[in-house]
């Protein structure tokens, strides 16, 4: 009755589930005008109506476009095959409703054009549980292709985390049996299963049903991506290659191989039609960029520098940069950008559906160094907020160190601060990244991973900045990158978490500084192995590794003896010595315990294991905290906004915000 607005028009198409099974050999370009079709702009919306009416003419009667024509993305001028007859019916449906309702808001809208702004709402953890955004085990939330459903990661009291699907019709949320450690979820094409990371493994899950398979061995955790003909795309070790591997089971069959790139991250998004992809890749120079890759041939080429989590939808290829996510028009076939980038909010990661709706969760990478007692009352504070991502307090107890990542992955920095606060001394300089730092026993060096050109080492530079960098050891190129983690009471050993490109993760290294320079790990384990600590007599090596498929914390006596204790029962991650045999760990809820031990000669008991208090953590992967000596104070890299991640955002008709951009 010419009554009908663009915006009745996009809900509508969106609630109803013919748009979204559109059948999935669809031309992308036909999508994508289609897609257009619903602009708010009246003019613009008639003239992608025209180009899809003419799109649709092409490909019934094979005729080639007409000189100065629509772009039409090189449909072929041949007889359409008898699989496009498939869509063909759904897109004349789709087109008709639009051409009908588009003229009759032509009339309506001329003269006194209306909008309705995107909805923000705003979603809690399931009751007795909170999320895992990020660090180890976590799974961010993740839409289900048609915008009805939600899945995500929660840990509840117990400690065990799973992997939920939330109804967003009416906020039911449900743990799905047989996910217990779950991470990374990601969607079939259909929405009717989920795939995820436990154990050291590939899984899926069938909703309703609950059924898990397990597909292979994967002990990187960067997400993945399923397509209509239930290929999934997976990195099954950190630093690639990405492989493929059918939903119901097989043998995975790599697709890219790092090759130039030093590192494929992963984070994989399948393009309209199922034979191209994006993923984000790390350069040897450390620069983050994602890339556009054939699932046939595992050809790549640049699509967008400085950017990761790419995502197709609604025209545009979304992407997070510098923690705002932020969208840019996007032709998924030639795999060119157009327009600009625009944001649409701030978050850590996010997830979108093909109808306008678009997830995300919140947190930020910057804190404060808060000073805390054994009962979590704040004390005072050290420096001025910054993303710091690791703290360290001097043996003297006199000063502290912390990594400044506010350049990024490429440019992070040493400061150091006097312990009761005062004006901060920058500690490192130059290009490349300075990540970590530790203590020597005597106070008088920081150690760091360091990359001096494109290799990886560790360097060490007087603590009160009256040196040069030393280089200690430069790694092979089978080492790619490394944190510097601590320093053996005797000074001998440095310890530092070093990724192998042989073995796909990330282990605990010593570096021998007695002459030989010599590379050893003190404690292997055929899992990732984090955060090697001395203990202050030197007698013993604390870790947390993934050897029974979640975090957990480990004790095991230095020099090796093949005695090893697991101190956590429930998940734990980064670990901290006091004296007393006191060890300090979190729990994959970041809350602080503390484990009383005993030991005599190789022996350990673990005689009580209490919960202190529970930190605010910014979103990273990192030694967040460090303990004094005597075990009565604790420095911790506070979020410096907290409530940021306890709830997922949720925008619908997102594509509205980028309209209030322009």
């Amino acid at each position: 009755h010419g009554e009908t607005t663009s915006d009745t028009l996009a809900a509508v198409i969106r609630a109803e589930p013919e748009w979204s099974l559109l059948p999935k050999d669809t031309p992308s370009r036909v999508r994508v005008l289609l897609q257009r079709c619903l602009q708010k702009d009246p003019k613009q919306r008639l003239q992608a109506i025209g180009e899809a009416r003419i799109t649709i003419d092409e490909v019934i009667s094979g005729a080639p476009a007409a000189p100065g024509g629509p772009k039409t993305s090189g449909i072929a001028a041949a007889p359409m095959p008898a699989s496009m007859w498939r869509w063909l019916p759904w897109g004349i449906a789709a087109l008709l409703a639009i051409v009908a309702a588009g003229v009759g808001t032509w009339a309506w809208l001329a003269p006194r054009q209306t909008t309705e702004p995107p909805a923000l709402a705003y979603i809690p953890p399931p009751p007795g549980t909170s999320f895992r955004v990020s660090s180890f085990g976590a799974g961010p939330v993740v839409v289900s292709p048609d915008g009805k459903e939600l899945a995500f990661s929660a840990t509840n009291q117990k400690g065990i985390t799973q992997i939920w699907v939330r109804r967003l019709a009416d906020g039911t949320a449900t743990a799905l049996a047989g996910t217990d450690d779950g991470a990374s979820p990601f969607w079939s094409a259909d929405g009717l299963s989920l795939g995820f990371f436990a154990d050291n493994k590939l899984k899926t899950v069938a909703i309703g049903s609950e059924t898990v398979q397990t597909l292979g061995d994967a002990t990187c955790q960067t997400g993945g991506a399923w397509d209509s003909e239930n290929v999934i795309l997976f990195v099954p070790r950190c630093g690639g290659p990405i492989d493929r591997i059918s939903a119901g089971g097989g043998t995975p069959q790599p697709v890219v191989q790092p090759g130039s790139e030093a590192v494929l991250i992963g984070e994989l998004a399948f393009l309209p039609g199922g034979t191209e992809f994006l993923y984000v890749s790390e350069g040897k120079d450390h620069s983050i960029s994602i890339r556009m890759a054939s699932v046939v041939s595992g050809k790549s080429k640049p699509v967008l520098s400085q950017a990761q989590l790419p995502q197709f939808a609604s025209g545009s290829l979304l992407f997070l940069r510098d923690g705002r996510i932020f969208a840019e028009g996007f032709d998924p076939e030639s795999g060119k950008l157009f327009g600009s980038a625009l944001p649409i909010g701030e978050a850590q990661n996010f997830s979108a559906s093909s109808n306008g709706v678009l997830a995300w969760q919140g947190g930020t990478a910057d804190a404060r160094l808060e000073w805390f007692d054994r009962n979590g009352n704040s004390l005072s504070t050290v420096g001025d907020v910054r993303p710091w991502i690791t703290v360290d307090i001097s043996p003297d107890g006199k000063q502290v160190v912390a990594d400044d990542a506010t350049a990024g992955s490429g440019g992070t920095d040493i400061w150091s601060y006097p312990a009761k606060g005062g004006v901060g001394t920058r500690l490192t300089f130059g290009p490349g990244a300075k990540i970590w730092g530790a203590w020597s026993p005597d106070g008088k060096y920081i150690a760091y991973a360091c990359h001096p050109g494109t290799t990886a080492a560790i360097c060490r530079k007087p603590a009160d900045g009256s040196g040069a960098e030393e280089t200690l050891l430069k790694f092979g190129p089978d080492m790619l990158q490394a944190e510097v983690v601590d320093w053996s009471p005797d000074g001998r050993y440095i310890s530092s978490d070093i990724y192998s490109a042989k073995t796909g993760r990330q282990n605990d290294w010593l570096l021998d500084l007695d002459g030989s320079k010599r590379l050893f790990e003190p404690a292997p384990v055929d899992a990732a192995q984090y955060d090697g600590n001395f203990s202050p007599d030197g007698h013993w090596l604390a870790y947390f590794s993934y050897e029974t498929g979640r975090p957990e914390v480990f004790v095991v006596p230095f020099p090796a003896t093949g005695a090893k204790y697991q101190i956590s029962q429930t998940g734990g991650w980064v670990v901290r010595w006091a004296a007393g045999n006191k060890l300090f760990f979190l729990t994959m809820g970041n809350r602080l315990m503390e484990a009383d031990l005993t030991t005599s000669g190789d022996s350990l008991t673990v005689k009580s294991i209490e919960p202190l208090f529970q930190m605010s953590l910014p979103t990273s992967s990192a030694p967040l905290f460090d303990v004094t000596r005597d075990g009565s104070r604790f420095i911790v890299a506070t979020s410096a906004d907290p409530a940021a991640s306890d709830s997922i955002t949720l925008l619908l008709n997102w594509p509205e915000r980028l309209k209030e951009g322009r």
